[in-house]
C-alpha cells in the first residue's frame, strides 16, 4: 500500500454510505425543493412570489414542494388572517441551516458549470 492511501474492504456491509448524507440529498435533489428553499430565503413569502423566483415552476410542482418541505420541518407554512386568507411561508431554524450549502453549490455550479471558457476556442488558437 502507497503512502496515504486508505485500507478499503470491500465486503459488503450494511451501511457504507452515510445515512445522514443520504437523507439530506433526497430532500435537495427532489425537483425544485432546492428553488423552493432558495427562494424562501431570499424573501419570497407568499405561493405566488416563490412561482415568480423560477418561471419554469408550475403551480401542481410549487404545491407539492412546499407540503414536501413543510412535512420534512424545512419550511413552516402561516395563514395570516386576513380577507381572502393568505398563507405565508418561512424557513424553519433546520431550513435556514441548509442555506449556505444550497449557496455554496450555487457558487460551485456558477465557477465550475457555468463560467467554463468555451472549449473549442482553448483547441483552435
Amino acid at each position: 500500500m502507497l503512502y496515504g492511501e486508505a485500507s478499503v474492504s470491500y465486503v459488503r456491509s450494511p451501511s457504507i454510505a452515510c445515512d445522514g448524507f443520504l437523507a439530506a440529498v433526497d430532500i435537495i435533489d427532489r425537483r425544485w425543493s432546492s428553488v423552493v428553499i432558495q427562494a424562501i430565503a431570499k424573501g419570497c413569502r407568499t405561493f405566488s412570489q416563490i412561482s415568480c423566483y423560477s418561471n419554469k415552476l408550475n403551480d401542481s410542482s410549487l404545491s407539492k414542494r412546499l407540503k414536501e418541505l413543510e412535512d420534512q420541518g424545512i419550511v413552516k407554512r402561516t395563514v395570516v388572517d386576513t380577507r381572502p386568507p393568505r398563507a405565508m411561508y418561512h424557513l424553519t431554524q433546520s431550513g435556514l441551516e441548509l442555506v449556505p450549502i444550497l449557496d455554496a453549490l450555487t457558487d460551485w455550479g456558477n465557477r465550475n458549470l457555468l463560467d467554463q471558457p468555451d472549449s473549442s476556442s482553448e483547441a483552435n488558437p
